[in-house]
Formats: structure tokens, sequence, C-alpha cells
């Protein structure tokens, strides 16, 4: 998922520094020459535990299509027939439909709302943390934040207030969003070397107070580096991409030990099956705490825009292979339809409403409605040496 430069955003961003003591690190071990440099090597969505522990869902959670055929628009001779076997309903009706564009997977636009696609309504319902991304404690009977819409936010774990997630309240009633659900798990293809992010800082003269600090977000040119137990690989060196997309940078300062910075939107890609698709993510920015050892963990967050983001999580629909070409129409409806049916155990259409619906980022002056939706990723990183493909 290597991150791309798409623009520059409107608010602060917050990397919080370990707690240990400035004075007590050694700014050696990661700090060279006011620079250092991190390679993501974990990456999940940031979400809560499951809903039958919190309440989240108290109308019960989303159900999927009861047959395959029901995926498929004006086709009912493809509906399962009552004396068929999954063998032969599935050698009837899969070449059809895999091979088909007019399905609700590629157009869920042509479908209604979905009533059995169900969102988090569970009053006070605590998230695994992140970030305030508004700026103030939403409740959605209030007066929403400039530019966003509506909506109500969630506390975090450990007590934090006004964490912007709303991607969490689209898919916290889906089973493949639970702690045994294969939705939300985006490390896998990354430890396979399919994508990578950097993150680098430079012009640091002091992890306590600086005025003047940049963060840099950069595609990774190199496959991840792993040990023998497949752990990524603290200190390995890595290229950032030459490819100006994927590049973005922003700056930043450090106040009593907390790194602010300014956000940027960013763009990153993401690797399932074979199927790669892009998130661009915007007003992104992080909170991270340094870990012993000159890693990282922490949270990125930001905006993302609600058709980008039924593709790469649901639909697929734009999916190229990994060398960029267009996916095959049959690779492309094997992911979207299997995940609705495997993964997430969802509707395709159900999901698209629910995004736009729950939507709170980006408000268009000429609707009303808000075009993005506020998304929040747990991360975590460990040291590495960046070289600067672009540098003279």
């Amino acid at each position: 998922m290597p991150l791309v430069a798409i623009g520059s955003g409107l608010s602060g961003v917050a990397l919080t520094l370990g707690a240990t003591p400035a004075s007590s690190q050694s700014q050696g071990s990661f700090i060279q020459d006011g620079k250092a440099g991190f390679v993501v090597s974990d990456f999940s969505y940031a979400l809560s535990r499951d809903a039958s522990d919190t309440g989240a869902c108290p109308n019960g959670m989303s159900r999927g299509y009861a047959n395959i055929g029901d995926v498929l628009l004006n086709r009912p001779d493809l509906q399962r027939r009552a004396d068929e076997t999954d063998g032969d309903y599935q050698r009837r009706a899969g070449a059809d439909l895999f091979n088909s564009t007019q399905n609700l997977c590629m157009h869920p636009e042509a479908g209604a709302p979905d009533p059995n696609f169900r969102t988090v309504t569970g009053p006070d319902v605590a998230v695994t943390g992140g970030i305030d991304l508004d700026g103030q404690a939403s409740r959605a009977s209030g007066k929403p934040a400039p530019g966003t819409c509506a909506h109500d936010d969630f506390r975090g774990m450990n007590g934090e207030v006004g964490i912007d997630n709303q991607f969490f309240r689209v898919v916290g009633c889906s089973k493949g969003y639970q702690s045994a659900g294969q939705s939300h798990d985006l490390t896998t293809e990354m430890l396979t070397g399919s994508w990578g992010i950097l993150i680098t800082l430079s012009g640091v003269d002091d992890l306590r107070n600086d005025t003047d600090v940049t963060v840099g977000f950069y595609a990774n040119a190199d496959a991840i580096e792993l040990t023998g137990t497949r752990e990524p690989l603290p200190n390995a060196t890595y290229t950032t991409s030459s490819d100006p997309r994927f590049r973005a940078s922003t700056r930043g300062r450090i106040v009593n030990g907390v790194l602010t910075s300014d956000p940027v939107d960013v763009r990153f890609y993401s690797v399932f099956n074979t199927v790669r698709t892009e998130r661009p993510l915007r007003d992104a920015r992080v909170r991270m705490t340094f870990t012993p050892g000159g890693g990282m963990e922490g949270y990125l967050a930001g905006y993302t825009p609600i058709e980008p983001l039924y593709d790469v999580q649901f639909g697929f629909r734009n999916g190229t292979e990994v060398s960029g070409q267009p996916a095959s129409l049959p690779l492309r409806n094997t992911r979207s339809i299997g995940a609705a049916f495997t993964m997430g155990v969802h509707t395709c259409q159900g999901a698209y409403y629910a995004l736009r619906d729950n939507a709170d980022g980006h408000r268009d002056p000429a609707t009303g409605k808000c075009t993005s939706v506020s998304t929040q990723y747990r991360i975590r990183a460990v040291s590495a040496f960046v070289v600067d493909a672009k540098a003279d």
C-alpha cells in the first residue's frame, strides 16, 4: 500500500513520542544527522472488540445474499432451483455469474439500500483508539464541524474522546470485521512483498521540542525484508519510489515530546489475492509512540472518498493486476462476490449505501452531502535506513 501525495489538508496531525524522556533516549540509535527512517510492519483497521461483547449491534449482524443468483441484475434464470445440488448449481450458474458485468457488486447503485445490512447503533461503543479528525466531540444531534456532516464520535478504550471512525460504524456489524474475520487483515499481503510504506523524519534537532520537523510518506520500492521467523527485519535498507504520485511530505513541530504535523492527502494501494486497488486518504495524519529499539506504533487516520473505499474493500471494480494492467472481469468478480459470501458476509449494495449514508467528511456545498468516510488504521513500524530515490 505505498502512499501517494495528492494534495494538502487543513488541520493538525499528532505523532506522540514515547513516554521515556528524550534525555534518556539515545538519539544516535535511530536519529542520524537529524533524520530517522521507518518501514511499516503491520497495518490494519482500527475497529473494536467483537459486537457480541460490546453490544454494538442490537439489531443483529448483517446478512449476505441467499444465493449467488441474487447478485445478478435481471437474471431470474440464475436463481437456484429447489432440486439442485451445490455442484450442479455452481456448474450451471458459475460461468455466467463471474463473467457478468450486470451484477450488484459491479453496480451497487443499481440496487436499493439493504435493510439486512446492519451498522453500529449500540450506545457508547469504544473503539481500539484513533484520532480526533474534526477537532470536536461530535454528536449527530449537534452542529458538525465546518466541512463535515453530523455524526456520533466514538470514545477510545483508554478514555480518548472525539474519535471519528465512520468506517467502523459501517462494518462493525459484519462478521468479516470481528476478531476472527478476514476482511480487516491488510498485513498478510504486505509481508509477501506486494506493497510497503516508508515513513521518514528529518530536521530533528531535539526530540522534546523542535519548531520545524518534516514528516515524509513514500511508497517502498523494495519488498519488505523478514527474519527467519517471518518478522519484519529492523534496520534494513529501502528505497523510496521515484514516482511523484507515491510521495508526500508535511511540516511538523515537536512540543513537549509530541510531534504535530500539518495533514496531507496521501494515497496507498492494497493487494488482495493478486488484485490491486488504491486507497486515497484525505487530510491524513498520524499519532504514533516510539517503541524500544527505535520503532513506532499508533494510528494513521483521515477521510477516504466513498467510491474508492467501496472499490478497495467491497467491489474491486477498478482492480488491476500488480503490473498495473486492468484485472480481468472474472478475477474482479471472483474477489468481490467471493468476499461478500465468504469473508464479509454482506451484500454489495448494502455496503455501498451504508458508506454513503454514514459519510462525514468533505461536505459538498452544492448538495450538502459528505463525500468521504472517516477511516482509522492501526500501524506499527520498525526502524529502517531509507534511501530517497530522488535525492541528488
